[in-house]
């Protein structure tokens, strides 16, 4: 389960981003920055 899943039902296209960068901090840290960056992003605009 994703720390993001609140955004989910609102916010999907935030939640993706911020899925994407969970996912990612691991196994590729500057994928995981672009993702949550525009999971940022998105969320300001």
């Amino acid at each position: 389960m994703s720390q993001f899943a609140f955004l989910q039902a609102e916010w999907s296209a935030v939640y993706d981003s911020a899925a994407r960068a969970e996912s990612a901090v691991h196994s590729d840290p500057r994928t995981a920055c672009f993702y949550a960056r525009r999971a940022l992003e998105l969320a300001v605009g």
